[in-house]
């Protein structure tokens, strides 16, 4: 009897160890893991090696002052673009619209992270034009504008490069700038860019795995 209950626990434990393994392998099958390095550049994003901060600016949103504690708090992707454009400005709003709705559809995700375009033109786009522009692909998008100076010393900041224009006698111009998005972390860092050609859905991949996973 005894060397057959020294049989059976050895079994059992056998048994116990066994399952313990084949569970930890399906754990680790299964959990959600951050991407890696390799798998964001294959979803068009790219981390910096460092986290940048960014030059003290003052803009506007709508009538509100919009400065670098407006990046507080939720990661932001960030456009620069300007309101004239008239195509691609708006295809990549489409995008981000489109992003928006896919990262709605996860639990709290959406919540955890602001989209923001900034006018490279603000001769033609005040403030106000620019709150109508962005809101009008997505009521909670963020439209900015302000001074040239800020603008650009932002867009330096963010790699965003654009050639300014200002004061032009002619009206009807198009502008040449840069179409990659600027992904701004919660402590008000560059934290990294989406290069094109980028989809909805690459983008909502990738920025899922940040928001969740980045530290």
């Amino acid at each position: 009897m005894t060397k057959n209950k020294g049989i059976t626990y050895t079994v059992i434990s056998c048994l116990a160890i066994v399952s313990m393994v084949i569970g930890l392998f399906v754990y680790s099958t299964v959990a959600e893991k951050e991407l890696t390095n390799d798998q964001y550049k294959l979803l068009k994003f790219y981390q910096l090696n460092t986290k940048r901060d960014l030059n003290a600016f003052s803009l506007f949103k709508n009538n509100e002052e919009f400065t670098n504690a407006d990046f507080l708090g939720k990661w932001d992707l960030v456009f620069l673009g300007f309101a004239s454009c008239p195509d691609m400005c708006p295809m990549t709003m489409q995008k981000l619209s489109k992003t928006s709705d896919l990262l709605s559809q996860k639990e709290g995700l959406i919540d955890k992270i602001n989209f923001v375009m900034i006018s490279i033109d603000p001769d033609r786009d005040s403030p106000e034009r620019m709150h109508e522009y962005a809101t009008a692909f997505n009521a909670d998008f963020v439209g900015v504008s302000g001074g040239i100076k800020d603008i650009y010393q932002l867009s330096l900041n963010l790699t965003l490069p654009f050639t300014p224009i200002v004061n032009s006698k002619n009206k009807d111009y198009d502008m040449d700038h840069s179409m990659n998005l600027a992904l701004i972390d919660p402590q008000g860092k560059y934290y990294g860019f989406f290069k094109t050609p980028y989809t909805p859905e690459t983008m909502a991949e990738a920025l899922e795995s940040v928001i969740k996973f980045a530290k």
